[in-house]
C-alpha cells in the first residue's frame, strides 16, 4: 500500500512518526510532504524522515489563501507521480481536496474546533475525519471520536520514555526547579484577533517567576532582546524530555501546555481561544487556562508554591491515562483500513 502523509506544522511530526515507523515495517511504502513552518524541516531533518517541501507557510488570510492554492496544485501534481492509496493528515485542507480530485480516501485528524474556516474547506471532501470524545461541538456525519488526544500519539508511555540523563547532557539539571514557557507566532488564521500574554508584560512574568524557578523560553517567533538571555537553546527533537523534568509549563499554545500536562507537569494555558482537550486536562487537574497575565503569573506562583504539585500531577495523569487509548495504533489501523476501502 502507498501512504501520503502530510505534514504542516511541527507537532504533525511528532504525531505521525510512530505510525510512519509501523506502516514501514509492515511492508507499506510512505511519502511525507511538508510545510516549512516554525521547526517542522529542522524536526523531520533531526528524525531523519524523508520528505518532500511543497510551500512555507502564508502569512495574514491572503497570504493564507495564496497558500491553498499554490500547495494543492502542488500536492495534485505530487500525488499523480505517487499514486497514493489513502492521504492523511492532522487538519487536512490539502489532503482533503487533493484525495477527492484523484477519487482516493483522506483521513483527516482534527482536534481544533475553532478552525471553522478550515472545515468549512476541508470537511466535505474528506472520507473520514477523526476527532477527541473531548472536542466541543457535536459531531458531524463522518466525524468519529475518539477517548485520547493528539499528544497520545507520541507522548503515551508506549512510546515516550523521558530521559534523565539526556537532560543532564543538554546542560539542565533535571532535579533543579525550572519552568518551560512557550510563546507562540499567532500567525495561523484562527489567530486573528487572539492573544496569549501581554507583550509588555512579559518579562515582568518571567523575572516573577525567576525566584522560584529558572524560566526557559521556547518561542515560534524571533525574541525582543530583553527576553534573549531566557531562550532554551537544545535540539528542537530533544523538548520532550527537557518539559518532562519541568517544575511547571506556561504556554500560549494549546499543543506545549497540553504536552506539559500528559507529562504530569503542571502547566497554565494563557489563550482566549478554547478547546475541548485543554477543557477535558483541567477537569483533570492537569491544567488551568486563563486570558489575563495578571491571572497567568498567579496561578504559576500558587503551583510553584505547591509542594505536592509535581506529585499530584503526576497521580492525576496516571488516572487520565487510563481512560485514554494508544492513539498511534488507532493511526496505523484506521489509515490501513481506509487505504483498502473501509471506512
Amino acid at each position: 500500500m502507498k501512504i501520503l502523509v502530510d505534514i504542516i506544522h511541527p507537532a504533525h511530526v511528532h504525531f505521525f512518526r510512530y505510525a510512519i515507523a509501523e506502516w514501514q515495517s509492515r511492508g507499506h511504502t510512505v511519502a511525507v510532504t511538508a510545510r516549512q513552518k516554525d521547526v517542522t524541516i529542522e524536526l523531520l531533518d533531526r528524525f531523519m524522515m524523508p520528505y518532500t517541501t511543497l510551500s512555507r507557510v502564508g502569512h495574514g488570510l491572503g497570504g493564507l489563501g495564496c497558500e491553498l492554492i499554490r500547495r494543492d496544485w502542488r500536492l495534485w501534481r505530487f500525488c499523480r507521480r505517487f499514486k497514493p492509496d489513502v492521504l492523511t493528515g492532522i487538519s487536512g485542507v490539502f489532503i482533503a481536496h487533493v484525495g477527492f480530485l484523484l477519487h482516493k480516501p483522506s483521513v483527516v485528524w482534527d482536534d481544533t474546533e475553532h478552525q471553522q474556516l478550515a472545515h468549512r474547506i476541508t470537511w466535505p471532501f474528506a472520507t473520514a475525519v477523526y476527532s477527541p470524545q473531548s472536542y466541543n461541538r457535536p459531531p458531524v456525519k463522518k466525524q468519529h471520536l475518539y477517548p485520547g488526544c493528539h499528544e497520545l500519539a507520541y507522548l503515551h508511555p508506549n512510546c515516550f520514555t523521558p530521559d534523565r540523563r539526556l537532560v543532564a547532557q543538554l546542560g539542565i539539571d533535571p532535579g533543579s526547579r525550572y519552568c518551560i514557557i512557550r510563546f507562540v507566532s499567532w500567525g495561523a488564521h484562527h489567530d486573528v484577533g487572539q492573544h496569549g500574554l501581554t507583550d509588555s508584560k512579559k518579562l515582568d512574568f518571567i523575572t516573577s517567576i525567576e525566584p522560584f524557578a529558572r524560566p526557559y523560553i521556547t518561542s515560534e517567533g524571533q525574541l525582543p532582546e530583553e527576553l534573549r538571555p531566557y531562550q532554551l537553546h537544545i535540539p528542537v527533537h530533544q523538548l520532550h524530555h527537557v518539559l518532562a523534568f519541568a517544575s511547571l509549563c506556561v504556554a500560549e499554545g494549546a499543543t506545549v501546555a497540553s504536552e506539559a500536562a500528559l507529562l504530569g507537569v503542571p502547566a497554565v494555558y494563557v489563550n482566549t481561544l478554547r478547546a475541548g482537550t485543554i477543557d477535558r486536562l483541567e477537569r483533570a487537574g492537569l491544567l488551568r487556562q486563563t486570558t489575563d497575565t495578571r491571572k497567568a503569573l498567579q496561578m504559576s506562583l500558587e503551583w510553584l508554591a505547591d509542594k505536592d504539585a509535581l506529585e499530584n500531577s503526576g497521580r492525576n495523569r496516571d488516572t487520565l491515562l487510563q481512560k485514554e487509548i494508544d492513539v498511534t495504533a488507532l493511526i496505523t489501523e484506521t489509515v490501513e483500513r481506509a487505504g483498502k476501502g473501509g471506512r
